[in-house]
């Protein structure tokens, strides 16, 4: 059964109220819902089990019947830094890290990025986010990833004072690994190219800095969507988040 996402605030002495118009027409048109019937709910912290007690036009009226702490948001927090790919890649990369867990999203600018999205920035971080929001009601998450807006590669380095380790997959490295990132590490972030991979001088601005780890994906070249899910389901897998 799926889950519904509401707000803290409308939930009060263990009556809730879904207001969310998609969410109403879900209830009552899709899943055909009607009063006495049970939901699930979840408000980020805690999930719920009620009762609907009203349907209106403008929102369902519910009583709390059971009340369960929330945890299946991953306690280590994974910043997916992406450089923007085609659109429907750019989809999948979105849907997919939403699915696997990571915390925060930023589209990056490199030199090979063949999608301007300059003149179109604002709908396309819209877009993205409702992308987000869709997958993290499909696989019962209790928070949507943040997507940031897009910055130029060399930014990256501006957030190593928030993160343990920035790990940057790349076809020409060939003597390091990823596969020694103990659970200690609490915060991650993962610099993922577009198609046709870096340039050689994108790798200089991070090759001697702390923090930085630069891996390689083995002896086959990967497409930028399958490096993506590739690294952060391993990424996930040794700090225990799988």
């Amino acid at each position: 059964m799926p889950i519904f996402f509401i707000e803290s605030k409308n939930i009060v002495n263990d009556i809730a109220y879904i207001t969310d118009k998609d969410d109403l027409n879900h209830v009552v048109k899709v899943l055909r819902k009607r009063e006495g019937e049970v939901l699930n709910l979840c408000d980020g912290i805690y999930d719920y089990k009620a009762k609907i007690l009203e349907i209106s036009k403008d929102k369902i009226k519910v009583a709390i019947e059971e009340k369960v702490l929330n945890q299946r948001e991953p306690q280590k927090d994974v910043f997916l830094f992406q450089c923007i790919i085609k659109n429907q890649k750019m989809d999948i990369i979105i849907q997919k890290a939403t699915e696997l867990g990571v915390k925060v999203l930023i589209p990056v600018i490199s030199k090979r990025v063949v999608i301007d999205i300059s003149e179109k920035e604002e709908k396309k971080i819209q877009r993205w986010q409702r992308i987000a929001k869709e997958a993290q009601k499909q696989c019962l998450r209790p928070y949507s990833p943040q997507i940031q807006r897009p910055i130029e590669i060399g930014r990256v380095k501006d957030f190593l004072d928030e993160l343990d380790l920035l790990i940057i997959p790349y076809e020409k490295e060939n003597k390091k690994t990823y596969l020694d990132i103990n659970s200690n590490i609490n915060r991650v972030g993962i610099l993922i190219g577009p198609e046709g991979g870096f340039e050689e001088d994108e790798i200089e601005i991070f090759k001697d800095l702390q923090k930085v780890r630069i891996v390689s994906l083995g002896k086959r070249i990967l497409r930028s969507e399958t490096a993506a899910i590739s690294v952060i389901s391993i990424v996930m897998h040794l700090l225990g988040e799988m």
